[in-house]
């Protein structure tokens, strides 16, 4: 139907209000519409309601089609930073578990292996000629955690005798090196698992703490340097502690070997589970902090992470407190075995980290039940979707998460048809 065009439309279409001009219909029409006047030299009848429906509907649909285009690419973007905030929460294998906590705790429990690594390969040639006496073996079997005992208190002393900078320690002169030698000689050609205790507590004794540090810190609490020689001569001190080693159960109940591994590896654990989550709890209270100033309602994430941070520390504490204790506890039900079987030098190895693969192990566990009960920590999606609201982060976004995928054997295809649909419109 074609409205009727009157001498008054037409005049005020020229001279008058613009909006005047009626359609057939009985709703005003917009003369000056850019999508009509697009087509004034082309199409005469410009005014008609035909033309004025088609061109608004072109525009109806693209920006229709643009808005869609929008939504879906705000979910693809949603749906790649909840993958990043996953990603930030790696599910890690038992494997890399015992490899990263049970060397991390092997460091703290012995730094000298870190601070002085080519020292402590130098120093087993003098321990392993000390340990060959088939002898050894039989003691050995019979005295587990003596033998085990003076074989790491000789490689101690005779990694000691190298140079060094002597920060804490400083390095043995050749005349206390030798009076240590000959002390443990004498005790191994022996036999006697007395006098290889003796000679084992002597040694651990005469370990002194003389470094620069030391001399710096006594000097200022006015006490004097301890030496080698006034330790080899405590002998109140060296009988004591003998009897105590002489003491040890050949195999430890579970409570000795919780009291023997400590609670310093279960604090350093959990004192670094709450550092690394510093910066979290910190971007969590951020959260709630901007909510408040926009009059949103507070939904307590710091709280929520500071929570989640504690427990996951206190799991951490626990499992490494009691699965050092059960790995000490299987060293010593085994440690006969693996010394005969293995000799001195492997069975000392592996007495040692028995309790650092226990304690790996334990943490693990723990850190898996911890975060099936905490979940996720809540400041990895905040820090995602913060991510969302500048370009910026978003470029940053699909960066990490294309390098997060890489990593990730089995990506679900979801993220993948996100990652693309996003990739697509860039290229």
């Amino acid at each position: 139907m074609v409205a009727p065009v009157s001498i008054q439309n037409m005049a005020n279409m020229l001279y008058g209000n613009p909006f005047a001009y009626i359609d057939g219909m009985g709703a005003p029409y917009n003369a000056y519409d850019s999508m009509a006047n697009s087509y004034g030299y082309l199409n005469p009848d410009m005014y008609y309601n035909s033309a004025y429906d088609y061109n608004s509907a072109a525009l109806a649909n693209t920006q229709a089609a643009q808005t869609e285009a929008n939504i879906q690419n705000n979910k693809d973007m949603q749906t790649l930073a909840d993958y990043y905030a996953k990603s930030l929460s790696p599910s890690e294998g038992l494997g890399g578990a015992i490899l990263g906590m049970g060397v991390m705790g092997a460091v703290m429990n012995h730094p000298r292996y870190l601070a002085h690594p080519i020292n402590s390969a130098m120093g087993l040639k003098d321990v392993q000629k000390m340990f060959k006496d088939p002898n050894i073996k039989a003691l050995w079997e019979k005295n587990y955690q003596v033998m085990q005992e003076a074989y790491f208190q000789m490689h101690k002393a005779s990694s000691r005798q190298y140079s060094k900078l002597g920060l804490f320690r400083k390095r043995y002169s050749k005349a206390e090196y030798a009076q240590l030698k000959s002390i443990m000689e004498k005790a191994l050609k022996s036999n006697n698992i007395e006098e290889i205790a003796k000679a084992s507590e002597t040694l651990k004794h005469a370990y002194v703490n003389n470094g620069g540090y030391f001399q710096v810190l006594n000097k200022i609490r006015g006490k004097e340097i301890p030496t080698v020689a006034s330790r080899i001569a405590d002998t109140t001190a060296i009988a004591n502690n003998t009897k105590a080693l002489l003491k040890t159960p050949l195999k430890p109940s579970f409570k000795q070997a919780l009291k023997k591994g400590g609670i310093g590896g279960a604090l350093l654990f959990f004192g670094i589970e709450v550092l690394c989550g510093a910066g979290n709890i910190k971007t969590a209270y951020a959260k709630d902090k901007e909510d408040k100033a926009a009059g949103k309602e507070c939904q307590n994430y710091g709280k929520k992470q500071l929570t989640q941070t504690i427990v996951k520390g206190a799991g951490n504490a626990l499992g490494w407190a009691a699965g050092e204790a059960a790995g000490i506890w299987a060293a010593g039900a085994l440690g006969a075995k693996i010394g005969t079987a293995f000799g001195p030098g492997i069975g000392t190895i592996i007495g040692g980290l028995a309790g650092m693969v226990g304690g790996a192990i334990g943490m693990w566990i723990t850190g898996k039940a911890t975060k099936a009960l905490v979940g996720d920590d809540v400041a990895n999606k905040i820090t995602a979707d913060n991510m969302l609201k500048t370009e910026e982060g978003q470029a940053q976004l699909l960066q990490l998460t294309a390098q997060s995928a890489q990593k990730d054997k089995e990506v679900d295809p979801q993220v993948l048809a996100a990652f693309n649909n996003i990739m697509t419109q860039y290229a």
